[in-house]
């Protein structure tokens, strides 16, 4: 994330899912590596998800993708089970244990097998915008769901690699030891779910959070050219870019 990036680019709407299951001693949380050539945020570990597509809002995946709420959020939750399958390869369908043919379309797959992808176990738990500055920007819903039926994950060893189930704490110390590349919003979250040991508590939690607010992070650049990005309520957030 720098700040001298192009001026104003479009925000991009986005999902992420923040997958989470017993550990042996305390909560663990899905997280994958983004590749070093990424366009966005190269080498930073993540939680899977990418960026809402046209086939998220098709008619595919109003078929494939089982949502008991509002009609317009059915495609961020399209995107954020489909992502979810496609960089970790676990798919939340009911029944489980669906296994779409390599190289296939997910929704349509899906569809085959008789199954739905089922979108009413995300939990909407934050909405974070990228800063101006970047050369691209998301607008980005965090989504919880609880694992407890997935058997195992794979990274697709393109868009993202080492997808591993981890504490938050151990994640939080990998990044502050500089091991791990982690950026400001994955942080944030993950110091939220270092307080829960349960996937249920963190669900309740989730489920408080309403409305859900929108934190749209600034970047404050200084007099002598370095910069740090703020959230709202930080010193320098209103002298910040906007």
């Amino acid at each position: 994330m720098t700040p001298d990036a192009v001026p104003d680019p479009p925000v991009r709407p986005a999902s992420t899912v923040i997958l989470v299951r017993p550990g042996a001693d305390s909560l663990h949380v899905l997280m994958v590596r983004r590749g070093g050539d990424a366009p966005f945020m190269g080498n930073a570990r993540v939680f899977p998800g990418g960026t809402v597509c046209g086939a998220d809002r098709g008619p595919a995946a109003a078929a494939a993708v089982r949502w008991s709420g509002p009609p317009d959020e059915l495609p961020w939750r399209a995107a954020a089970l489909r992502e979810l399958a496609e960089e970790a390869g676990v798919l939340l369908t009911d029944p489980p244990g669906v296994e779409p043919e390599a190289g296939s379309d997910l929704f349509s797959a899906v569809l085959r097998s008789g199954a739905v992808l089922d979108a009413d176990r995300l939990v909407y738990l934050s909405n974070w915008v990228t800063p101006k500055g970047p050369p691209r920007r998301y607008d980005t819903r965090f989504y919880v769901a609880a694992a407890d039926d997935v058997a195992g994950v794979l990274a697709d060893d393109r868009e993202v690699f080492d997808a591993r189930w981890v504490s938050p704490d151990e994640a939080l110390a990998l990044g502050e030891s500089g091991e791990w590349e982690v950026e400001l919003p994955t942080r944030k979250h993950l110091e939220v779910l270092s307080k829960f040991h349960s996937p249920q508590a963190v669900l309740d939690y989730a489920e408080t959070q309403r409305p859900v607010g929108r934190i749209e992070p600034r970047v404050l650049v200084a007099h002598d050219g370095s910069w740090k990005v703020v959230l709202p309520g930080e010193p320098g957030y209103e002298e910040a870019l906007r």
